[in-house]
Order: C-alpha cells, then structure tokens, then sequence
C-alpha cells in the first residue's frame, strides 16, 4: 500500500497586538497610541464584516417576508457580544495585580484579539 503524505504549510499565528507594539517598548503614550490604532482598525475591519452580514440578513427577511427576523437576530448577537468582549477583556485585566498601564495594556490588547476573531468570525459565514 502506498501512501501519500500531503504537506501544507504552516502560517505563523498572529503575534499579539502588545508584540505588534513591542518597538514602543519603553515610552508607555507611544505603545498606548499603537494599540489603539490595532484596535481603530479591527473595529473597522469588524464594522465592514458586520455591514455584510447585515446585508446577508436583510436579504434572508427580504425573501421570507420577514418571517425569521434575521436582521433583529443579528443585531441582538452584535451587540451581546460587544457586551461580552468588553467584560471578558476587563475580567482578564482584573485579574492582574499590576499597575494601571498596565491593566489597560492587557484591556486594549484583549479587545484588538477578540475584535479580529470576531470580523474572522462573521467573514467566513
């Protein structure tokens, strides 16, 4: 029996958001600024994913005249887990026993995560 072995390349993981800032290392209002501009611009990108499963949903109340409510159950889960992205990430930085700059750091960093994941999420459905 002969087998055949497929190889498919490995793509390196996204580092985190903080290792994407990691050459503001030592000025605190540099990294900070770099962060948020990860987090403007997943925001952006989930903002866009968004608009497009909005459409999908409108396109689905459009051919059943409305009868699933697509558009409604769309909006309850964006907005459900906006709530929960915001209180997972200030859970984790909670948890931390450092200082405020800190806590924030892992807040901002938590957030661009999570926002990507979920533009990934909505992206592919």
């Amino acid at each position: 029996m002969i087998f055949s072995i497929r190889w498919s390349p490995i793509s390196s993981p996204t580092p985190r958001p903080a290792v994407e800032c990691a050459e503001h290392l030592t000025n605190w209002g540099a990294r900070r600024n770099c962060l948020r501009g990860l987090l403007n611009t997943a925001e952006d990108a989930l903002d866009d994913a968004a608009d497009a499963a909005r459409e999908e949903a409108d396109e689905v109340d459009a051919d059943s005249a409305g009868r699933f409510g697509a558009r409604a159950a769309f909006d309850t889960a964006q907005s459900a887990w906006l709530t929960y992205r915001d209180a997972e990430c200030s859970r984790r930085a909670a948890t931390m026993f450092l200082s405020a700059d800190s806590r924030e750091e892992i807040t901002l960093d938590c957030q661009i995560s999570l926002t990507r994941s979920r533009a990934h999420e909505l992206a592919e459905l």
